[in-house]
């Protein structure tokens, strides 16, 4: 095979130089290899705080790591801790080539979760395998990827070792008219995130965006079941992008992912929903950022939560009496200003009587002032309070139940930074 060819080669090459360099050179050879943690490139085992398993990649000085990772939430959340099987290389009984695997039968790339592949950013990937002797286990979602529908296809697990735009191009010979999809969970055919749908040169191409350590499934298949050889282009562009888990400039929120209604909307800029966050204090307040000179939209309602403020404020409710649901909101402001909060109607839904109070330390009332509370109005009208804040210090705003009665329910809201 080509491969082993190329091995054989380099084999032959690396004797002559040990021939003719002596055992000075093969004591240097031993002593780097001594120094060597990981194989780079490569990923090895690792353990979050939380128990989580996860990998994490070897860096080009083979005796580093980057940041452990787990498929479903990106970077480990409190860091890494250690564990018997820390630094194991990831088990991998795999095939490296295609050209190997015995006709009818299922080898890596024709089963979930597919080959292994890590994908650094800025360099160059090729793919190379044929689809001739493959089972026909997937198809693309509806639409223009849906013609792979009885093709054979192979899959690839992809690793990004960056966060940013991933290109893919196929070419497929010997009859392979292409068609790619990749998904984010490979058994999935409704995880499908990206379509390259098949083209007049026998090519597909996709573009997607990709975040640092989680997995995503490259599907390679065929259309009007079509089969045969293929190479596949890959390479990764970093950069910041929504759905990215990390806020950028004038981003009101990112929750890493493009799910509207989730407490960040698919374009990241307003804060729609009512996420597990927004509960209470210890869920730590559902994330606002307020960049200055913008207006950060939401909608939300108090109906799923409990009675975190008790207390809304001192100015709002002095004895503490207030035992309606609330919803929280931890806000960041950008630069030193104003922050105006403004509670209004959703569209076509009646306002609650509802009120509006701001605290700078979550657990207490105490530091609340008078203007950080509106409760002026009765149901079906607005609130407005208007505070200072200081650049990048947080603070907390909670929408509340106003007047005598358990007042609760759905409202828009808005926050801008003057």
């Amino acid at each position: 095979m080509r491969l082993r060819s190329l091995f054989f080669s380099a084999a032959a090459v690396a004797s002559v130089l040990i021939a003719t360099q002596g055992c000075a050179l093969l004591e240097s050879t031993d002593s780097t290899k001594e120094d060597r943690l990981c194989v780079p490139g490569a990923y090895v085992f690792c353990r979050c705080a939380d128990r989580t398993p996860g990998t994490k990649l070897c860096r080009d000085d083979a005796k580093s790591f980057d940041a452990c990772m787990t498929s479903d939430d990106g970077e480990c959340v409190g860091g890494e801790i250690d564990d018997p099987q820390t630094n194991e290389p990831i088990p991998d009984d795999r095939d490296p080539d295609p050209d190997d695997e015995e006709p009818g039968k299922a080898g890596v790339l024709d089963s979930c979760p597919g080959k292994s592949t890590a994908v650094q950013p800025g360099q160059d990937i090729k793919l190379e395998g044929d689809t001739s002797t493959a089972t026909d286990d997937r198809k693309g979602r509806q639409g223009a990827c849906a013609v792979g529908a009885g093709a054979s296809d192979h899959v690839y697990r992809l690793i990004p070792s960056g966060s940013g735009s991933l290109d893919v191009r196929v070419q497929g010979s010997d009859g392979l008219d292409p068609v790619a999809y990749v998904r984010t969970t490979c058994d999935d055919e409704a995880s499908q995130v990206s379509c390259g749908p098949p083209s007049a040169n026998k090519s597909a191409q996709l573009k997607l965006n990709v975040t640092t350590g989680r997995e995503y499934f490259l599907i390679i298949d065929g259309a009007s079941a079509s089969a045969g050889k293929y190479v596949a282009d890959l390479k990764l562009t970093t950069g910041s992008f929504c759905g990215d888990g990390k806020v950028d400039a004038n981003e009101a929120c990112d929750d890493g992912n493009k799910v509207e209604d989730d407490g960040c909307s698919n374009n990241c800029r307003s804060v729609n929903g009512n996420p597990t966050s927004g509960g209470s204090c210890a869920e730590g307040g559902h994330p606002v950022e307020v960049w200055s000179g913008q207006t950060v939209t939401g909608t939300g309602s108090t109906n799923g939560y409990g009675n975190a403020w008790n207390a809304p404020s001192q100015a709002c409710d002095p004895a503490g009496s207030n035992s309606y649901q609330d919803h929280i909101y931890a806000v960041t402001p950008r630069a030193t200003g104003n922050l105006v909060v403004t509670l209004s109607a959703q569209s076509g839904v009646p306002l609650p009587n509802l009120m509006l109070s701001a605290r700078r330390t979550c657990t207490s009332a105490t530091p609340a002032t008078s203007n950080m509370c509106a409760n002026n109005g009765s149901a079906g009208a607005g609130e407005t309070m208007t505070f200072p804040v200081t650049k990048d210090t947080k603070v907390w705003v909670g929408v509340d139940g106003g007047g005598i009665t358990n007042n609760k329910g759905d409202y828009a809201i808005s926050f801008r930074l003057q």
